[in-house]
């Protein structure tokens, strides 16, 4: 058996190249259950009757988002081999709902069928993030392996997808649902295989997770990749109802869709290309940019052909973006809960394709006002990204890239006036460390320095007397400002200003 699935040098490792079938898998069934309620709340019922079926089943679709965040990531951090028994789950509990809603999907049982449905899909999302990091041993690979499992989904939804309308128009829309419970049951059988972590997380004080999640580059990649799904849901309704009150046959639905996953799997290719060229923020400014100037070109003549093009750059655009976002968090927040950590940052992220869907579904505009709107918005955020950055460049320096170890110190110095000494000189470690990898240096002095805090931590800290603890805060201090240069008096001039 191990044969059948080797070492791939793409992921460089054996044990995430076995979450690869599951993930594609997992795709193909997401697909079948998009069209198939696209099938039985949008297609075979007329327009007025559509856009009230359809937000009820935006509102309960936002339910699930408020249960993720504080129940099921502290649960995936907490169980041992957590990630992988909680991936399993969530498939099975999809593969079960999913042919229990294929005879249900004319009756008002509907909706709590498809949010069970949605909420086992974002379990999955956030412990599938969560899995990534501890099936991939090299911190190096980890952007390599995002890329490739984004690649392999987008490939399994675009073979998936043109096999979804045909069974949708055969047999209609419970074989559709059908056919993706079966999928997610054989995703459920190959997880099996996936092998368990080989250490328990020892856990992270909570003052160091909610600093990395709180610095400026999470906060300002979390909103361009919201603001992409925010787009996202917008086109995926307003589109689809233009598309419909037109006229127009599926196949152009499903051209429109194909289209968008052509986009995607595309970004799976140019993002590492970018990413060698520009940092990850660029890229999320750039990502906005592309689909709000075709957004301008869709509005001006919407047509088939404008629209399939615009659908497959905000594909891509969605797919650069998520690239660079997963980047920022993995290196400007690699000591936060990542169960807990994606499920907040999932939960918002999501929010924004809910109330983007509702704007479209509520707002009835017409075709190019919809559009337009959409391109002003995007090509804003896009210009004040870039003129932020621009400004923040001009006054920061070099010294604006390492501001998380002067905020860890000035922290843990803060914890340490309040009397909490433990938590100060984790933190403190933390500031030291994150100091020294942000420079690449291997000082041998500060390496020694780091060793003697460590050795700290591990001792009873109740038996640390507050000289002790202010002696360690102050060698924590030194490497921090060896590694960090403290900016000029024209800086904190300008700063101030």
């Amino acid at each position: 058996m191990r044969r059948l699935l080797p070492s791939s040098p793409a992921l460089g490792d054996t044990r995430a190249s076995r979450l690869l079938p599951v993930h594609m898998l997992h795709s193909a069934g997401e697909t079948m259950f998009a069209i198939s309620l696209a099938g039985s709340l949008f297609f075979n019922v007329s327009l007025d009757a559509a856009r009230p079926r359809i937000l009820l089943y935006l509102a309960l679709t936002m339910t699930p988002f408020i249960v993720l965040a504080p129940l099921v990531g502290p649960f995936i951090d907490r169980v041992r081999g957590g990630h992988r028994v909680v991936l399993m789950a969530a498939l099975g509990g999809r593969a079960l709902v999913a042919i229990l809603l294929a005879t249900q999907l004319r009756t008002l049982l509907l909706y709590p069928f498809a949010f069970a449905i949605l909420v086992l899909a974002k379990i999955y999302s956030v412990s599938r993030n969560s899995l990534v990091p501890v099936l991939v041993d090299e911190r190096e690979h980890l952007v390599v392996v995002n890329s490739r499992l984004a690649r392999d989904g987008t490939i399994a939804g675009a073979i998936t997808s043109p096999i979804g309308v045909l069974i949708l128009n055969t047999g209609g829309a419970e074989w559709v649902l059908r056919t993706g419970g079966a999928l997610y049951l054989l995703g459920m059988l190959l997880a099996v295989r996936i092998p368990p972590p080989r250490h328990r997380d020892p856990g992270t004080p909570s003052v160091v997770e909610s600093t990395e999640l709180t610095g400026p580059g999470v906060r300002g990649a979390l909103s361009g990749m919201a603001t992409l799904r925010s787009a996202s849901g917008f086109v995926f309704f307003h589109v689809g109802f233009v598309l419909k009150q037109e006229g127009e046959p599926l196949w152009v639905f499903g051209l429109v869709a194909v289209a968008g996953g052509v986009g995607g799997f595309l970004g799976t290719f140019v993002a590492p290309w970018l990413r060698r060229r520009v940092e990850e923020q660029v890229m999320l400014t750039m990502a906005l940019a592309l689909p709000g100037s075709l957004a301008v070109i869709a509005a001006l003549r919407f047509h088939r052909i404008s629209i399939v093009a615009f659908a497959l750059a905000l594909g891509l655009a969605g797919s650069v973006a998520r690239r660079a976002f997963d980047e920022v968090v993995q290196t400007e927040a690699p000591h936060a809960r990542r169960g807990r950590a994606y499920a907040g940052l999932e939960t918002r992220i999501e929010l924004g394709w809910v109330i983007g869907a509702l704007l479209a579904v509520v707002s009835r505009a017409p075709d190019w006002v919809g559009l337009a709107v959409l391109a002003l918005w995007l090509l804003a955020i896009a210009g004040d990204r870039w003129w932020s950055a621009r400004s923040a460049r001009q006054l920061e320096g070099e010294v604006g890239a390492r501001t998380l170890p002067v905020r860890l110190i000035e922290t843990a110095e803060s914890l340490a006036a309040t009397g909490d000494r433990q938590q100060a000189v984790v933190l403190a470690v933390t500031a030291a460390e994150t100091a020294r990898d942000q420079s690449g240096s291997d000082d041998p002095a500060a390496a020694a320095t780091i060793a003697r805090l460590r050795a700290m931590c591990s001792a009873t800290m109740d038996e640390t007397d507050h000289d002790e603890t202010v002696r360690a805060l102050g060698e924590a201090r030194e490497v921090v400002d060896r590694f960090v240069p403290a900016p000029s008096l024209e800086e904190e001039h300008r700063r101030s200003a």
